[in-house]
């Protein structure tokens, strides 16, 4: 039920936790941490309902929140925060995280949100385990869930339209069942993509009313999809080191990226260069175009000139990549960490 799986064991062990304040723990910095975003100031969140604030990536603050759920995502736009994950809870703060107020807290559901995305101060979406989608157009003050059945592979969808035929209830009841996962979310223009479990990637032109199942013939998950150029090429990263590209949307194809950890996230580095990041410490760099990696067997990895795989000195899992100040700052289960990518 968690967006990372190496991570899997180690939140199975943590009690849901009731809405009460987190602790200001000494040592938060180094905790597991699993979502950062950066404007005029960064945001970290991670287990316990760690809130963790930086002016320059050097000094942090951890402020405290009404939940000791753990944050598994989080949005901001200039002074207002947004902070989801277990429980179902969101978190909102409208003055640089100075105080937080609980926009939503349902626990009953054993559904964690995993990712979270405003379009501006007043729309936004919150996604997670089991086709978990909900959607505010008033900053959050109110959520409505919504169910997104175009998600599924075509003959589930098939499958569901039969028996909505004679009982909307069994419908729905099937639809929450089978919905995958909704690892996470991304926008580039006036378009949204969407990874997910069971291979599920998908784009929306509607901020995310409707949806677009795209087939990358991969039936593992995906934990991250991005257009990653000025034409819209869209590179998606997963489990075991899976990774496709596609030019259009409709065509994809594999791309050797030596290694077989799973890869969390994609982060722009530099001109045509993108960074995966995974499982065990593992950084790969992705120099665009890609052409020579494309379907590229493993036995070439050492001439791959567009690929190069290294790790972390500790090998603990990489959530995301996060700049401040021309530095780049790792977001894994050791932390936050300083990362040298020369």
């Amino acid at each position: 039920m968690r967006r990372l799986a190496c991570l899997l064991v180690l939140f199975s062990s943590f009690p849901l936790s009731a809405q009460e304040a987190s602790f200001i723990a000494p040592l938060a910095k180094s905790s597991v941490l699993l979502d950062a975003k950066v404007g005029d100031y960064l945001v970290v969140v991670g287990e316990r309902g760690h809130v963790l604030l930086s002016e320059d990536g050097e000094v942090f603050e951890q402020v405290q929140v009404p939940t000791q759920s753990t944050l598994t995502a989080v949005s901001m736009i200039g002074d207002n925060i947004w902070a989801a994950g277990h429980d179902a809870v969101i978190l909102y703060s409208g003055d640089r995280g100075a105080t937080w107020t609980v926009q939503n807290y349902e626990p009953e559901l054993e559904r964690p949100f995993l990712d979270l995305h405003f379009f501006d101060v007043n729309e936004g979406i919150a996604i997670g385990a089991y086709g978990l989608f909900y959607r505010t157009v008033d900053g959050g003050l109110t959520w409505q869930p919504e169910r997104h059945a175009e998600l599924l592979d075509p003959m589930d969808q098939e499958y569901l339209n039969e028996i909505r035929q004679e009982s909307e209830e069994f419908y729905l009841q099937e639809l929450d069942s089978i919905l995958p996962h909704l690892n996470r979310v991304s926008e580039s223009g006036d378009a949204l993509f969407m990874a997910g479990e069971t291979g599920l990637l998908a784009s929306s032109s509607d901020r995310g009313k409707s949806w677009q199942r795209l087939s990358a013939n991969y039936a593992g998950s995906f934990f991250d999809i991005k257009a990653v150029d000025q034409q819209g090429t869209l590179l998606a990263v997963g489990l075991r080191g899976n990774a496709f590209v596609s030019e259009s949307g409709e065509t994809w194809t594999k791309v050797q990226t030596c290694t077989t950890a799973t890869l969390n996230s994609l982060y722009h580095h530099e001109d045509n260069t993108w960074i995966a990041v995974g499982n065990n410490g593992v950084i790969t760099r992705l120099q665009l175009p890609l052409q020579q990696a494309l379907d590229a067997p493993a036995s070439q990895c050492d001439s791959l000139s567009e690929v190069t795989t290294t790790q972390t000195a500790d090998k603990s899992a990489i959530v995301n990549l996060v700049s401040v100040r021309d530095q780049v700052f790792a977001v894994s289960a050791q932390g936050i960490q300083l990362l040298d990518l020369k």
